[in-house]
């Protein structure tokens, strides 16, 4: 007597689950159609299981044909359930780590070998039989187990492999492991109660944890385009490579930044979905992927054509993006490639050398076609991205300073502190690069925190008051002024060291200013503390003085190149704004002085404080130490 009343919610829910997966798009990768058979050898094994076990009940009810049919199809997605799942999980640890095992061949011979002794069992009933007595288990038949634990042993060890990489959450790591655990329960409870048949819920429970830890269709989109994300795009870019050359066609929208800032946030947004719509209407036979920063990618096994794609959508780009409340206009620029990845070279890392090549697109106003230079160019990007991380996991940034002269003290009266990085492998990386390579990749508020805690160190183990120093200068990060508590970080650093926070004046660039209300609520708390604030490169973006005035800064920094065309081409402009800000009651920085003519003129003119080369490059601390001490009769 078989008990059937574990089979009725398992196939409840695995309907459900069917129609979930079929009726949701499809990403043409190894995991995907592994989990789909495995669902259809769970579907397969469920239905034949009962109706098996219901007909050698009442076998005098049936031919022998139609039980060794039925018998025949439960134990072949039996096994074949077991192979899938390895599959599965083999499948998904490649794309987490890029898992090279066993040959593919000999991880199927053991469910080929069993496939053959079950359609043989018709005549040596090797797995079982069917006589005039009904069903007998064959002298064989415990290889159905052995198959199923092979299998399983296999997943642990994939698991073992897999989890060695840092690419899983907690949980994943917990429902990879927690899966194979539940499996191997499930089949020591088959060999105990065979008249129960509990193990399609023991495997429905693995398959629904494989779902939602894994597999859930949304975890491959991006919310806000309903296109691939970057980590679903690695994935089909990985698959399509494996099987040869594939293409892309990379666009990413022009001066993303300031679109955004321009029409704002909401607007943007639906200027993208239109985006992702039209790319998936025109293109169905691509997989549309959007890589954030406007960057769309189409990507396919097949050549494509990339001059008729991009004469597509430059005029498709005259005309406006329309839209309930949407009226955008925006300009693209492009990438193409065919070919397969370079040697040594991941997926995640293409989606970096993609990126690479748009920028390059975008600022030379040109088609780029990815080739083994750009490659390099992207390799030392990424090679950044980590000596960056490894400088800021050893806290190895190193601070400069360089001098700030007074004209009306006719003495050096302060300091700016800039960051300097030398990387063992990479040697000495220029701060602009690895600014923005930490502002890219999100460690830029750790890396400023880093910088400002040394300058809080030398303020504190020198004597800056007989230095003849009023401040040090510390550049701020757009990023860092987007977080709401800043401001208490930076109090809080400088309370370690035991150093007055007015001994700082922040620099904060022109672009922060688009993050008006924190970046307003970060400078009153730190001028609530005594800090001075400062505009730095001033003449660099889009500020005026109506802007200028609406925020507390007591200093503006004239930016080098507007100091120098000053000089260049006599601009009248430079002397106008000093006057400006004097009226204001600003102060004003010009750097960029290389000369005592630059000197004299500025001076003249009514520049506060001089920056440049004429005075002293960025100093180590006890090279400017040293100079300091020196310096009283330069100037003079």
């Amino acid at each position: 007597m078989y008990h059937y009343e574990f089979t009725f919610a398992s196939f409840i829910v695995l309907v459900l689950l069917c129609a979930l997966c079929l009726g949701r798009n499809y990403l043409p990768i190894r995991r995907n159609f592994f989990f789909r058979c495995l669902l259809a050898s769970e579907f397969v094994t469920l239905i034949f299981d009962v109706l098996s076990s219901e007909m050698d009940t009442c076998y005098t009810a049936f031919t022998p044909e139609i039980l060794y049919l039925n018998n025949m199809l439960f134990f072949l997605g039996f096994v074949w359930r077991s192979y899938f799942d390895f599959s599965y999980i083999e499948a998904l640890v490649y794309e987490r780590c890029s898992y090279r095992g066993l040959p593919r061949w000999l991880t199927r011979l053991p469910v080929l070998v069993l496939t053959f002794a079950i359609l043989s069992s018709i005549f040596t009933g090797a797995i079982f039989s069917i006589d005039a007595g009904g069903y007998h288990s064959g002298p064989v038949y415990g290889l159905i187990y052995w198959n199923a634990y092979l299998y399983l042993l296999f997943t642990f060890l994939l698991s073992a492999i897999g989890l060695q990489r840092d690419s899983w959450t907690k949980i994943e790591k917990i429902s990879l492991i927690g899966a194979c655990l539940i499996l191997l329960v499930g089949y020591l409870v088959r060999m105990q109660v065979q008249h129960y048949l509990v193990m399609n819920s023991f495997y429905m429970l693995v398959i629904l944890i494989q779902y939602f830890a894994f597999q859930n269709p949304d975890f491959s989109l991006d919310r806000r385009t309903g296109a691939l994300n970057q980590d679903a795009a690695a994935s089909y870019i990985k698959e399509l490579n494996t099987h040869g050359d594939f293409s892309v066609f990379a666009l990413v929208l022009n001066d993303y930044a300031e679109s955004r800032t321009l029409y704002g946030e909401s607007q943007m947004t639906a200027g993208i979905q239109a985006i992702a719509g039209y790319l998936k209407l025109f293109h169905p036979d691509c997989q549309i992927a959007y890589a954030s920063a406007g960057r769309f990618l189409m990507l396919r096994q097949e050549p494509m054509n990339f001059p008729r794609i991009q004469e597509e959508l430059e005029k498709r780009m005259l005309s406006p993006w329309h839209g309930p409340h949407l009226h955008l206009y925006l300009t693209s620029s492009y990438a193409t490639f065919r070919g397969t990845l370079p040697p040594n070279t991941s997926a995640h890392h293409f989606l970096d050398y993609i990126a690479a090549a748009l920028q390059q697109a975008e600022n030379h106003h040109e088609v780029i076609a990815m080739n083994a230079k750009l490659f390099d160019a992207a390799e030392r990007a990424t090679g950044i991205r980590q000596a960056v991380d490894r400088a800021i996991e050893q806290d190895t940034v190193q601070i400069y300073l360089q001098p700030l002269y007074g004209t009306k003290e006719h003495r050096i009266i302060g300091a700016e502190v800039l960051a300097r990085l030398h990387d063992e492998q990479l040697g000495f990386i220029p701060p602009d690069v690895f600014i923005r390579t930490a502002e890219h990749s999100g460690t830029i508020t750790q890396l400023g925190e880093q910088i400002f805690a040394k300058a809080c160190r030398f303020a504190a183990r020198n004597d800056l008051q007989s230095l003849g120093i009023k401040w040090l200068n510390v550049n701020l990060s757009p990023i860092q002024c987007r977080d709401n508590q800043m401001a208490e970080g930076l109090c809080r650093i400088a309370a370690r060291y035991g150093v007055p926070i007015q001994t700082f004046k922040f620099e904060i660039t022109e672009s922060t200013l688009v993050y008006e209300l924190r970046l307003r609520q970060n400078m009153e708390k730190l001028l609530a503390e005594g800090a001075i604030l400062s505009l730095d490169d001033f003449g660099t973006g889009y500020s005026n003085l109506m802007r200028i005035n609406k925020f507390p800064f007591g200093d503006v920094k004239l930016d080098m190149s507007f100091v120098r065309t000053y000089f260049n081409e006599a601009n009248p402009l430079l002397p106008a704004m000093v006057k400006s800000f004097q009226a204001s009651g600003i102060k004003t920085t010009a750097e960029g002085i290389e000369t005592k003519d630059m000197v004299e003129a500025l001076t003249g003119l009514g520049c506060d404080i001089l920056q440049g080369y004429y005075f002293s490059r960025p100093l180590p601390e006890q090279d400017f130490l040293a100079y300091m001490q020196n310096q009283p009769q330069s100037f003079q």
